[in-house]
């Protein structure tokens, strides 16, 4: 989980324009009665994926079984898709050959529901009763796009605080910061006694919470559209930059670490801001170390976060529609994400299924309850190119000590001459 969420910020998240289509909504066909019966006529089925661990494809494997024996008639084959899974789907889409049904992130949903690839969902929603209120909206409007649902999220991850009790201990705190006015006043403890405050990179996928809490937004999804010039902009972005340049963010690669967790991880910094992928990789490389999960801190008055989910897809192509809408229903329904709550390898979408998971697995609390305040990571079909446009000209405006101002020209003006291209 982590190593894919943080490579969605890197090179490797949108291949853009792989996919050529007409990018309308098309109708689904009508469901049919006795899809799944052990009368009906036999149909295969192939779903997507990729899978972060071996316990991921078991599970799935699991859940597979189950759909399968609910309905005799529909057997499934599980296709993993492996190296840069985005670049490896869209030709699939492209030449119609795509599972039935598959993985899609929220960070580059967009650009596959507006090729015109993706079967909107709307009418077999309807049609087969589908329970959406379980959902949060947010979670829901990842993978809605011009008005149409395209997929149904399967999990999710917010970011949360992590710190370590005994480097805040021995600069006399004794609990987590639940606001960043506090976390200041911890963060000149902490410096005063020769320890990082908080290992942080200059991503807009950390720290785009900090713009919104502060009346920002840097995408403009209507008329999907970058706003880095919004005058709102300026100041979340003036907060940011000026607690990585008084040193109470310091980068992870300024501790020889890929990401926050490996200096976290090593004690070098009292606090991150992860996600629950953290918590896995914590266990691996630091299982003796004594460390604590709290909500992600508020910033004036507001609690923003940053969601990352994973929705089932459907392919726009398939020659079973009605069962592939009947698997996808079926792989996001309660009995599926039950399977996902007891595994505890994923927060499972479904409110109905996350109090159970949080008694067994009481540590996520922080990133459950980071779900209510939390912005889909997506910037629409800009891609990649609104991240490298607004990553690299924060990270020159941090280095040069430029303003926020000059700042989010510089990511404007860049973003405009790579679509220009």
């Amino acid at each position: 989980m982590k190593k894919r969420l943080m490579g969605m910020a890197g090179a490797a998240v949108v291949a853009m324009g792989v996919v050529t289509a007409c990018g309308q909504a098309q109708s689904a066909p009508s469901s049919q009665a006795n899809v799944g019966s052990a009368s009906a006529a036999p149909i295969h089925l192939t779903l997507g994926m990729w899978a972060s661990s071996p316990a991921e494809k078991q599970l799935v494997q699991r859940q597979v079984a189950l759909f399968e024996k609910e309905n005799p008639n529909i057997k499934v084959s599980i296709q993993v898709i492996t190296g840069n899974y985005l670049q490896a789907l869209q030709p699939m889409l492209a030449a119609h050959d795509a599972p039935d049904i598959f993985y899609v992130d929220s960070s580059y949903a967009p650009t596959l529901e507006a090729s015109g690839a993706i079967m909107p969902l709307d009418s077999l929603i309807k049609q087969d009763h589908v329970d959406l209120s379980d959902f949060q909206k947010n979670l829901l409007d990842a993978f809605t796009w011009q008005g149409h649902i395209y997929g149904l999220p399967k999990d999710m991850n917010t970011m949360a605080l992590e710190y370590n009790p005994a480097l805040l201990a021995k600069a006399g705190i004794q609990s987590p910061p639940k606001t960043f006015a506090q976390f200041d006043q911890d963060a000149a403890k902490l410096k005063a006694k020769g320890i990082v405050p908080l290992d942080m990179p200059i991503d807009v996928a950390r720290y785009y919470p900090f713009i919104v809490d502060m009346g920002g937004s840097y995408y403009n999804k209507a008329t999907n559209q970058a706003t880095f010039t919004n005058k709102a902009n300026a100041a979340g972005l003036t907060w940011f930059m000026k607690e990585m340049e008084n040193g109470n963010f310091v980068t992870p690669q300024d501790q020889g670490g890929s990401w926050a967790g490996v200096p976290f991880a090593e004690g070098k910094a009292a606090m991150a801001l992860e996600g629950a992928w953290i918590v896995p990789f914590m266990q691996q490389t630091a299982p003796k170390m004594k460390y604590g999960i709290a909500d992600f801190p508020s910033l004036n008055g507001h609690d923003a976060n940053m969601l990352f989910t994973v929705a089932y897809e459907m392919s726009k192509y398939t020659k079973n529609p009605d069962a592939a809408a009947k698997l996808l229903f079926f792989m996001t329904g309660k009995e599926a994400l039950k399977m996902t709550a007891d595994s505890g390898l994923a927060i499972p979408s479904r409110t109905s299924e996350q109090g159970e998971f949080l008694k067994k697995y009481p540590s996520y609390k922080g990133f459950v309850d980071g779900l209510k305040g939390a912005i889909p990571y997506q910037f629409g079909t800009l891609g990649q190119n609104f991240l490298d446009a607004i990553n690299n000209a924060t990270q020159q405006g941090i280095l040069k000590k430029e303003s926020a101002q000059q700042v989010l020209s510089q990511a404007q003006q860049t973003l405009a001459s790579q679509m220009n291209d």
